[in-house]
Order: C-alpha cells, then sequence, then structure tokens
C-alpha cells in the first residue's frame, strides 16, 4: 500500500512540476528579447487581457483517448505566441458490461511549439505534445489498495492515471469577424499512460496496439476582442 501511495506522489509531484515549467517557459520566453518599448507594449496588452483571465480561449471536444468515449472541457492558451495550453474536461464511459456510466476528470498540459500556415483560412500544426492527469469518479476506484488485498498485491492506484501524448493538428480561421469563435482546430493524438508503459516493459511481446492509444478531438477557439 505504501508503494502505490508513494508511486501516485510521485508521479503527481512529476506531473505538476513540468506542469509548472509550462508557465515558468512560457514566462521567460515572454520576457526576454524585448526592448523598452516592445515591453511597454506588451505589458498595455497583458493589462488587457487581466480582465478576461478567467474567461477561457476555447472549448474542447475528445472522442477516445484513456479519459472517457466522449470528453467535454474547456481550455486557456498561454506563452508568446499561444503555444501553451491548459485544458480541464470531463469525460463519460459508458457503462458497458458494468453496472452503471463513469465519470472521468482530466487536467491536461499541451505544447504546439509553432504552426505552418498554408493559406490565409489553414495553418498545420506539425507537432502538439504533452501530459495529462486523469482520474475516475467512484467508490469502486482507489488511490491506495483496500485492506481486502494482501500487503504489495497491487502497486498501483486504479484511480489516477498519468498520461503523455505526441500528435498533430490542423486550423481553420473563420472569416466572419461577428462570430463568437475565431477558428476550428482538429487534431489527433497518439497516447500511452504509466501502466501501460510499465507493461510494454515488463512485456516486450507487446504490440504498439497493445499499449498505445487514438484521440480524436475538435477545439473551438474562442475570439478576442
Amino acid at each position: 500500500m505504501k508503494s502505490s501511495l508513494f508511486n501516485a506522489k510521485f508521479f503527481t509531484l512529476i506531473f505538476l512540476l513540468l506542469f509548472l515549467s509550462g508557465f515558468a517557459s512560457a514566462y521567460v520566453k515572454d520576457t526576454v528579447y524585448l526592448d523598452s518599448t516592445a515591453l511597454v507594449e506588451k505589458k498595455t496588452r497583458q493589462l488587457k487581457k487581466a480582465s478576461f483571465t478567467l474567461v477561457p480561449s476555447n472549448f474542447v471536444t475528445q472522442f477516445a483517448g484513456s479519459i472517457g468515449l466522449i470528453s467535454v472541457g474547456a481550455g486557456w492558451d498561454h506563452g508568446r505566441k499561444d503555444q501553451w495550453a491548459t485544458e480541464f474536461m470531463a469525460g463519460i464511459v459508458p457503462r458497458y458490461d458494468t453496472d452503471r456510466a463513469k465519470v472521468t476528470l482530466t487536467l491536461r498540459q499541451t505544447y504546439t511549439p509553432w504552426k505552418i500556415s498554408l493559406n490565409e483560412r489553414f495553418a498545420y500544426q506539425p507537432l502538439r505534445t504533452g501530459l495529462y492527469i486523469n482520474t475516475m469518479i467512484g467508490d469502486q476506484f482507489w488511490f491506495d489498495a483496500p485492506e481486502k488485498y494482501p500487503s504489495n498485491y497491487y502497486t498501483f492506484s486504479t484511480k489516477l492515471r498519468f498520461n503523455a501524448f505526441i500528435g498533430q493538428g490542423i486550423e481553420y480561421k473563420i472569416p466572419s469577424f461577428s462570430s463568437y469563435f475565431e477558428g476550428i482546430k482538429f487534431f489527433y493524438d497518439i497516447h500511452t499512460n504509466d501502466l501501460m508503459l510499465i507493461s510494454r516493459i515488463q512485456n516486450s511481446y507487446l504490440k504498439a496496439q497493445d499499449y498505445l492509444g487514438l484521440s480524436l478531438g475538435l477545439k473551438l477557439q474562442i475570439r478576442r476582442r
């Protein structure tokens, strides 16, 4: 039990450090290489943005990804070129052969380093990557194995998963300036999690489809006024 609890705390600490490093990196890149005039203009824009920083930058929906069959949520873009995104999503897992459906909650940090303009409406994102932490809601899931199981029988949490992904995306800029949304982004990700990675390391015969998954998503970018 101590081992599983330690693992959960360890992965949570690693995730939080990487999560915070995203903010730190974005901040550093925002403040370096700016001359005084550019810095003043940047500060002015930041003050204008400060009034609605709690308003999300986008709404997102996703199919699959180990966070539910269908997930919906909101995200906040940040960084000098909005290359970072922090997203919070809730998902639903159908009951299948169990007694009830299940709800999942996910916190995701995404990094999209650059994009390539295809024309005035479309842009291609050759790389998007990041980490997310996911939890299942329900008493049947646990951080630490229940007392009924022998000590060290389960060395992992069934309630918490740590995931990594890599993918690509394409975005479309909506031509109407009166629209509430300024763009639509389609993306796909290849993902895995801590349990699947450990299984792959311990079982070399596993194939890629045994420990990797595919997810598809749409992001509606809110127009900044």
